[in-house]
């Protein structure tokens, strides 16, 4: 059985890309910083195991992919499902803000792709899942540090895609735009902020975490192995069409 590991594993993509995995037939490491909410999800899933773990932290890491060596013999896919989000301006933004936002954006990321990449040069290759941000390539407004991390997390992308491209690893990003998720909640808890957000986007809504999860899961299970180096807008159409403006009679 492949076996896919999935950091923030509980959070509102990453879970549905647990079940999307399960069911397609996959082992599922679920991994996140809190036992409690991990232990929910294996409860509600079939073949979800979980581990806990710091994404942030460099050792952990290195141990927790040893242990699903040791346990599962492979690892076959890995979906960095971690992630956070800043909104304020630059000069409002203070050196920890940005060291924090870097942390649980680019370091998780980092560590993931070099915990995996030489169990994975050692199997059969693999597929490794990242998250960027349309705010990484599409200015906007309040969002200098989460568009810095995630900028860097593109270039991580593609340096690693070629670096394992002759040895069967395929690195791809997904840049979403905002999604309702739990990470999202407080930026979308009052009426007037939904209907902003919704209207930001060119569709006429905000993203589904569901509509994000099937894009990381076919990444994973189902995109060619053609396919590497590439981050995919899935995004409402922000960023890249404009919306369509309403004229009044």
């Amino acid at each position: 059985m492949s076996v896919a590991w999935v950091l923030g594993a509980a959070g509102g993509v990453g879970s549905v890309v647990c079940q999307n995995l399960s069911k397609q037939g996959w082992k599922v490491v679920g991994s996140g910083r809190t036992e409690e909410t991990l232990q929910a999800l294996s409860s509600q899933i079939d073949n979800v195991e979980i581990l806990p773990v710091d994404a942030r932290d460099e050792v952990a890491m290195k141990q927790a992919v040893a242990d699903i060596i040791e346990t599962h013999g492979r690892l076959d896919a890995v979906v960095v499902a971690v992630g956070s989000i800043l909104l304020r301006p630059l000069h409002a933004t203070s050196a920890e803000q940005v060291q924090d936002t870097i942390d649980q954006n680019l370091t998780t990321a980092f560590n993931a792709v070099r915990s995996a990449a030489v169990p994975m040069m050692r199997g059969d290759g693999g597929r490794i899942v990242l998250f960027s941000s349309v705010a990484a390539s599409h200015g906007m407004t309040n969002h200098a540090a989460i568009a810095a991390a995630k900028g860097a997390v593109e270039g991580l992308t593609r340096a690693s895609a070629a670096d394992y491209a002759k040895r069967g690893i395929r690195v791809n990003a997904i840049a979403p735009a905002m999604t309702d998720t739990p990470m999202s909640e407080n930026l979308l808890k009052s009426e007037t902020s939904r209907k902003i957000s919704d209207s930001m986007h060119p569709v006429g809504r905000i993203g589904e975490a569901k509509e994000i999860a099937d894009v990381a899961s076919w990444l994973v299970d189902g995109a060619p192995e053609w396919m590497t180096g590439q981050v995919i807008g899935v995004n409402g159409g922000l960023g890249t069409i404009k919306p369509q403006e309403s004229i009044k009679a």
